[in-house]
């Protein structure tokens, strides 16, 4: 079994946070985030057709969006610093805009910028223009556009991480403005939504592809490796996230101080590339991840820093010696700007460090994609494999284990299955270790596509903020049935499961024997 420093805590990952639900506040809030959005999407559009490249609308959308995404809560810190950009900078574009065009075609911008003062007042104004807004539109319409809503988050999170690396992200830019600008005129057309709902996916999809490249590129191929849980004797620092240049700028600005460098959570795969394994002082992974993340963070003796876009509320569970990149940061946590870390030199040099350090077993993970597929391709020169089972990264779940557990057990010698998570010692089963790497799941759906033409059949036990663009995608990529494990509410509620199921043809998973049935009777 894989992942095994994740089985003492069997956390859903919304339940560890307390955070499982969006509550009124938030939700009006957001409705005003979004106007805002709406009105500087279609602006940026304009000026877009001028040949003009407007950075402020750009930065606006592309932070917002990306700090959406990450946060399930929108506290009111958050709201204020978001709604203080918005009204700075929507003026400056609106004056641009009516000097730059003749025949104005003007949103009314105006009203917006002064509908409201104090919080009270913006909550009410969301409520009630979120009400106008889904007055005349179906439930299976909303769910529609919540769906493309989530894909376009995914998106601008990965665009940023994307340009990290110097790299251009044009066409992904406009499709976020387009799918905003949407909103402004609902359509009604479901099969024109629902194209659009499949481009997102793909651009997602292909931009994830893009970023995977580029980072082994500047960093190596990704490997299998082993990597230590255990810790040392020293001043340290914890690493929390995804983005791998920030960490990588933080390991070369610490390299010739005294203080050790640890990952969390889903920042373990900058151990899979070998030029990162070869900083000195990046020591190894510390704690459960984000399932026990208040246990990790109020334990570990030193400064934490959240890289951008890895805020997950996390300021509702813990405040202390937290630091971070993001463009909007909550109460208790602080702000990295110009890339100046000194303030966390500073909290490291002055925290206790570990005293002692504690030995732990190391874990392997990861894999190369090249011998992977080696693998895969010898196995299906036995030409009795019928069809194929593709099982992405694990939920952490006691129910999803348990699930996976007896699926296993009972799929015939006739499918093969490659599990990147669950396994067995089984002769039909692959077992690769892809701990929190989604894109994995879809480099090897497409890889295999090109080696075969046998059915494929995907599970997704483990779904975050970018898993529901690979799900849409590689649903339509030669594949039998797709398999969804338990949604965190905050991302996708049942009504838009419902939706997905109907529109998309995505189940959720129900029994072993359930599932097996309609895979092997299909």
């Amino acid at each position: 079994m894989t992942n095994e420093f994740h089985t003492e805590y069997q956390y859903d990952r919304c339940t560890s946070r307390g955070i499982c639900s969006i509550n009124p506040t938030t939700s009006s809030l957001l409705e005003v985030i979004l106007l805002y959005l709406r009105h500087a999407a279609y602006y940026g559009l304009q000026f877009e057709k001028k040949g003009i490249k407007n950075k402020i609308i750009r930065n606006l959308i592309l932070n917002t969006l990306s700090i959406l995404s990450s946060n399930y809560e929108i506290s009111e810190r958050n709201f204020e610093i978001i709604n203080s950009a918005f009204q700075k900078e929507l003026p400056v574009i609106l004056k641009e805009y009516k000097e730059s065009f003749d025949n104005k075609q003007l949103l009314e911008t105006e009203k917006l910028l002064n509908s409201a003062k104090t919080i009270n007042e913006y909550i009410r104004f969301g409520e009630k223009e979120f009400n106008k807004r889904i007055r005349n539109m179906e439930a299976k319409d909303r769910n529609l556009y919540r769906i493309l809503f989530i894909l376009t988050k995914s998106l601008c999170v990965n665009i940023l991480t994307y340009e990290s690396f110097g790299q251009d992200a044009e066409e992904e830019i406009l499709s976020a403005f387009e799918v905003l600008d949407l909103l402004n005129s609902v359509q009604k057309n479901r099969e024109n939504i629902k194209e659009f709902i499949s481009n997102i996916a793909k651009k997602d999809c292909e931009l994830m592809k893009n970023i995977r490249l580029i980072q082994e590129k500047e960093y190596g191929k990704q490997e299998e490796c082993e990597v230590s849980f255990s810790t040392q004797k020293s001043k340290a620092v914890l690493v929390v996230g995804t983005n791998l240049k920030e960490l990588e700028k933080i390991l070369d600005e610490f390299q010739e101080k005294d203080i050790d460098i640890y990952t969390h959570d889903n920042m373990i795969l900058a151990h899979t590339f070998p030029k990162l394994r070869k900083y000195k002082n990046l020591k190894g992974q510390f704690g459960q991840g984000m399932e026990n993340c208040l246990l990790d963070f109020s334990t570990f003796p030193g400064p934490i820093i959240l890289t951008r876009n890895s805020l997950f509320n996390i300021e509702n569970l813990y405040r202390g010696r937290l630091f971070t990149t993001d463009f909007a940061y909550s109460k208790g946590v602080i702000p990295i700007k110009n890339n100046d870390y000194s303030g966390v030199i500073i909290s490291a040099e002055e925290s206790k460090g570990f005293k002692t350090g504690k030995t732990c077993p190391k874990e392997k993970i990861g894999f190369s994609l090249e011998s992977a597929l080696n693998t895969i391709n010898k196995k299906l020169e036995n030409k009795n494999f019928e069809q194929i089972i593709l099982i992405g990264i694990d939920g952490y779940s006691i129910e999803e284990k348990e699930y996976f557990k007896t699926l296993l057990q009972r799929i015939p010698q006739n499918i093969l299955i490659i599990s990147l998570s669950c396994c067995q010692s089984k002769d039909n089963i692959i077992c690769l270790n892809a701990s929190f790497d989604n894109t994995s799941m879809i480099r090897l759906t497409e890889e295999i596509t090109k080696i075969t033409k046998k059915k494929m059949t995907l599970f997704f036990p483990y779904s975050d903020r970018h898993t529901l663009s690979s799900i849409l995608y590689l649903s339509r990529i030669n594949t039998n049935k797709t398999f969804v494990g338990k949604w965190n509410q905050t991302i996708i509620n049942p009504n838009i499961m419902k939706g997905l199921k109907e529109d998309f043809n995505i189940l959720e998973l129900s029994t072993p024997k359930n599932d097996l049935d309609c895979i092997t009777n299909s």
